[in-house]
This record gives C-alpha cells, sequence and structure tokens, in this order.
C-alpha cells in the first residue's frame, strides 16, 4: 500500500494516541477507541493546504467555483446523484454542528427524532440537549448482520414523530444500507410526513465491491424532504479541520438552514484549509482511497478470523463499510457498563464501550480498524487474554 502512510507511532499531539496515554497512565497502550485514522492524511490534500499556507493569505475565504464542481462530480461517481451543488450545498464546522443547525430550524423543542440503533452517541446527545426528544429504533441482527426493521420504524414514526436522523453507512454496525432499504425507510417518512436528516459522513469507506446510495437520490420528493450531511473529516482523515457541508435540494430548507448559520455568524469566513482539503479529496485522492479500503476490509477480514478461531467469546458482525469492527462479546456475560474499563485496565487496550451506542448496544465492543495490521494482532492477543481471564 505505497499510499498509505502509517503514522501511529509518531509522536503527536492526538486525542486517540497521546490523551488517552495521558488519561490512562500506560505507556503500552493499544488505543483502538477514537474515530481517527492512524494513518497519514493523503499526499493532495496536505499539498492543497501547504499551498494556503504559501499563498500567505489566511483571512476569510471566497469559496470557489472549483468548490462546488468538486463535491458535484463526486456526488455523481459515487452514487450518480446529479445536483446542482451551487443551489444546494452549505458550508459548516463539523458534522455535528451541520446536524444541529438542521435540527435548530426544522425542528422545534419539545419535537419527537427517531435515531436507529446502535448508533453514534452524539446523535442522542445533540437531540437531547437540545430539548428534542429521542426516539430509539433497534436495528435488527439476524445471521450476524445488521437491519432496519420496518415494523418496528413504522411504529416509531407514526407517534408524531418530525424527523428522522439516520447513518449511511451507519457507524457503528458498518452497513452501507440499500437502495431497497432505503426506499422502505422513504415511503414511510413520505407517509407520515416525517422529514430525514442522513449523516453520510462515511460514504467513501466502502469496502470493494460495496455501493453507496443517498436517500435523498431515491426522488425529488424524498431529496425535498431530506438533509444530508458530508465531511471528508473521516474518509480522508482530515477531523482536525473541522469542516462540513450539507446539501439539500429543497429552497426552503436551504434558506432555513442559512438562517441557523447566521444565528451563530457561521455564513461568513468558513474554514480556508477545509474548502482546499474538500477540492483535493475528491479531484485526486480516488487511488489513495482505494488503498486504504483494501486494507480496511482485510483487517475486518483479519479479526474476524481471528476471533471466529481463537476467541469464541467475540462474534464480530459482519460490515460492508466504515473502518469498524463491531464485536458481540455478549458470551462473556460481564457487566456492559464496565466491560470497555475492565478491557482498559487489565490489558491497556482502549475501545468503544456498545452501551454507549443506545439500545442493541449492551455487551458490544467497537473496534477501530483504521490502523495497522501490527497494532491490531497486538489488540487480538489482548483479547484473547482478555475472555481466557473471565471464561465461565
Amino acid at each position: 500500500m505505497d499510499g498509505i502512510t502509517d503514522i501511529s507511532k509518531t509522536v503527536l499531539p492526538r486525542m486517540k494516541w497521546e490523551y488517552e496515554k495521558e488519561r490512562t497512565g500506560y505507556d503500552d497502550l493499544i488505543s483502538l477507541g477514537t474515530a481517527d485514522m492512524d494513518f497519514r492524511s493523503p499526499q493532495p490534500i496536505l499539498d492543497s493546504i501547504s499551498e494556503i499556507a504559501r499563498n500567505g493569505h489566511l483571512g476569510y475565504p471566497y469559496i470557489p467555483d472549483t468548490f462546488y464542481d468538486a463535491i458535484q462530480a463526486h456526488l455523481m461517481e459515487i452514487s450518480s446523484w446529479k445536483v446542482d451543488a451551487k443551489k444546494c450545498v452549505s458550508v459548516n464546522v463539523g458534522i455535528y454542528m451541520a446536524a444541529w443547525n438542521a435540527l435548530d430550524v426544522l425542528t422545534s423543542p419539545g419535537d419527537k427524532i427517531v435515531i436507529l440503533t446502535p448508533v453514534h452517541f452524539c446523535f442522542r446527545q445533540i437531540i437531547t440537549m437540545n430539548g428534542r426528544k429521542v426516539i430509539e429504533c433497534p436495528l435488527q441482527l439476524e445471521n450476524n448482520e445488521y437491519h432496519i426493521d420496518p415494523e418496528a420504524l413504522r411504529a416509531c414514526l407514526e407517534s408524531g414523530v418530525r424527523m428522522l436522523w439516520i447513518c449511511n453507512p451507519h457507524n457503528p454496525v458498518g452497513r452501507s444500507w440499500t437502495a431497497g432499504e432505503l426506499e422502505e425507510i422513504a415511503d414511510l417518512c413520505l407517509k407520515n410526513d416525517v422529514l430525514i436528516m442522513s449523516d453520510d459522513v462515511y460514504c467513501d469507506l466502502l469496502f470493494p465491491g460495496t455501493g453507496y446510495t443517498p436517500i435523498a437520490s431515491l426522488s425529488k420528493e424524498i431529496s425535498y424532504r431530506t438533509v444530508t450531511l458530508y465531511s471528508t473529516s473521516k474518509s480522508y482523515n482530515t477531523t482536525g479541520l473541522r469542516f462540513a457541508y450539507v446539501v439539500t435540494e429543497n429552497p426552503q430548507m436551504f434558506e432555513l438552514y442559512q438562517d441557523s448559520l447566521a444565528k451563530c455568524d457561521l455564513n461568513y469566513g468558513i474554514n480556508i484549509m477545509g474548502i482546499a482539503a474538500t477540492v483535493a479529496a475528491y479531484t485526486a485522492c480516488g487511488t489513495w482511497t482505494e488503498q486504504l479500503m483494501s486494507l480496511i476490509s482485510e483487517n475486518h477480514r483479519m479479526v474476524s478470523e481471528y476471533c471466529a478461531a481463537h476467541i469464541p467469546e467475540a462474534d464480530v458482525v459482519l460490515a460492508d463499510s466504515t473502518y469498524f469492527a463491531w464485536i458481540d462479546m455478549r458470551r462473556l456475560k460481564l457487566e456492559s457498563r464496565q466491560l470497555a474499563y475492565q478491557l482498559e485496565e487489565e490489558e491497556h487496550m482502549v475501545v468503544e464501550n456498545g452501551e454507549l451506542f443506545g439500545k442493541g448496544g449492551k455487551g458490544f465492543i467497537r473496534v477501530n480498524l483504521g490502523t495497522s495490521p501490527e497494532y491490531l494482532r497486538t489488540g487480538l492477543k489482548r483479547l484473547e487474554h482478555f475472555c481466557a481471564n473471565h471464561r465461565s
């Protein structure tokens, strides 16, 4: 993988490594938690940022046509979704801030918002801390793969819900929802007059052979009730740039979104580095992404096979996207709230505790595969040792 450079052993000020080592005090820590990759960002992105610095102007940027052109071409390339980016794309300082600005103007305090769990804890956090009500609709785990339960979702949406917030591909279970699955969701939202927000930040992290369908691409009718959230942050390892954008083809929703940005003074002077990084990612990093996902899918295969052969208490759920392994540890029969803490204390290994992801997450852990096979093998041996010590 010539274009994929592992920098996990480089000393840098990172939340994933340096912060976790400082917090725990463990120099031998293996950090497989925080959703950052241990790989150097693609060279074209680094070059684009260097060029900005060389130009010597870090003031308020004017967003160039190349930014909109890159997004428009990229969405067409990865999903055949044709949009007029200059009319429907708006920028922000991060995925979750973008989500909040949409919630701010499309929902009201007290409104019910459905999320499909297990899902990243920030979904619940943003909804509840801003006075909205969470309705959790658990995904179905069948034959070691997650699916949307249409009857459960129907019941939720019929309860007077204002919005459905989905994740596609889905963090943490690693599913890129198919067009058929999304059509079922869309039909239910139309029947119940429910708006849709889709967090598609992992849309470029697809295993070889997997496709990506934005729910808004299904029809104009669906697109006009949908806001889709995007960023290069996860797919190209640019989370530190704090930059995202949204796509909504409904002119009224677009204007409302702009109003919410104005409330926070986010409608003027966006991150100049984020603009450049997005253009570079979508115009010059295709080969890098292919190499990355070949490595990630191989890491997932390695973890799955190792657990099947050596750790009978750890069932790795099938996945087709993202850089996570979602592992069912319920056979250990440990207290789910303590699972990740015990792993950290006993094995000096950081993972994400599934209980944080809502209904359906108890007894699971999320392991970040965006690292070297060497670190993953070390983590697997520690997980094996942990399970052997707690085996009934």
